[in-house]
């Protein structure tokens, strides 16, 4: 196994790769592929950067977007679809927010550079958002938003799995139909680290509504823990060290 660290999109990405037929310096030029990737789309799409492509279509200095900002901007307005309004990257302040899920995103085209190197196996990891190339399995534990020492569960990952909260950052999420939020943390795993990250983000926002949602895709189970502590999750979340 070769693992490798890089600090990117205000968070640290690592990388977990088998690399298979491949040789150190194939696998070590695949990873700087993947990173120089991430480092672009932190430039274009980070809120913090001025002079970022987000930053400028936020104080409308940009009437045209690239083709990578009408992607995620597509996406955002599925995310809005798929959670009847729960994930609404235009309800925060200041204008079209998509870090709900572009981290995600970025994270997956990262993996894809490894997919199209010939790794035989490889996991990313973007601050606890997690995908991985199919054929293998792993455990993730997901860390207890009340107990730092502790562990809600351990879930086996094929696909992906996304974790949302507001017990690290603090209140950086908002209800867009300003109710109150219903989750102090939530996980959901399935197969798009995507779709994980939008399903993640609007369990907090609206709890057990968004659980009726995830019972009706194939493939995706989560669970959310609520601001007394208790742990609600869809019908068949199974953890690993049950």
């Amino acid at each position: 196994m070769i693992s490798r660290a890089e600090e990117v999109m205000g968070t640290v990405v690592s990388f977990l790769i088998d690399p298979g037929p491949l040789d150190e310096y194939q696998v070590e030029t695949a990873i700087g592929h993947a990173c120089r990737e991430l480092h672009e789309l932190d430039d274009r799409f980070s809120l913090w950067k001025p002079d970022s492509e987000l930053s400028r279509w936020r104080d409308g200095l940009i009437s045209t977007p690239s083709s990578l900002m009408d992607e995620v901007i597509e996406l955002c307005a599925g995310a809005y679809d798929v959670t009847h309004g729960l994930f609404d990257a235009w309800a925060l302040p200041g204008g079209f927010d998509p870090t709900g899920l572009v981290k995600g995103w970025a994270a997956e085209r990262a993996l894809d550079h490894l997919a199209r190197a010939g790794v035989a196996g490889a996991l990313v990891n973007a601050g606890g958002d997690i995908c991985v190339l199919p054929g293998r399995s792993y455990e993730v534990g997901i860390r207890h938003p009340f107990e730092p020492d502790a562990m809600c569960g351990v879930v086996t990952v094929t696909g992906a799995v996304a974790t949302s909260g507001v017990y690290e950052r603090g209140a950086h999420l908002v209800h867009p139909f300003a109710g109150p939020l219903a989750g102090v943390a939530a996980t959901v795993v399935g197969d798009s680290l995507v779709l994980c990250d939008i399903l993640a983000t609007a369990l907090v926002v609206g709890g057990a509504e968004v659980l009726y949602v995830i019972e009706g895709l194939a493939d995706y189970e989560g669970f959310f823990v609520d601001p007394g502590g208790s742990m609600y999750a869809s019908q068949s979340m199974r953890f690993s060290n049950d």
